[in-house]
């Protein structure tokens, strides 16, 4: 559990590394940039700590898809953005992708523990 949370503040501290770096651009440059900063450190040291445990591939997914889900919230709730049919439909397929790779991974782990004779 401890990495899954690792993975999800990863996530939650990039959002904000690339929300405080449009703030930057249209509001506090120096504000923005040094929360940036600060922040992008802190996602990477967290998802270093994630893929310990979570295949790469399944936390790097997580990472970026449902960042990239959210970072599209934060542009419409915080900067006015809005996204087409078309863009809506294609964040939306990737997170079905997300979806099936990490309940894929789920499933193949629950798989090897039972070929060793593990049980949950």
């Amino acid at each position: 559990m401890y990495y899954w949370i690792m993975l999800i503040l990863a996530v939650l501290a990039e959002v904000v590394s690339t929300v405080s770096m449009k703030y930057a651009t249209t509001q506090s440059p120096m504000a923005g940039y040094l929360l940036m900063a600060v922040m992008i450190s802190f996602s990477f040291w967290a998802f270093s700590r994630a893929v310990v445990k979570i295949p790469l591939a399944v936390s790097y997914a997580v990472w970026e898809g449902l960042g990239l889900f959210l970072i599209g919230l934060a542009g419409l709730a915080f900067f006015g953005e809005q996204l087409e049919q078309r863009e809506v439909f294609a964040i939306c397929l990737m997170m079905l992708g997300l979806v099936l790779v990490t309940f894929d991974s789920a499933n193949k782990k629950d798989q090897r523990s039972t070929a060793q004779g593990v049980t949950a």
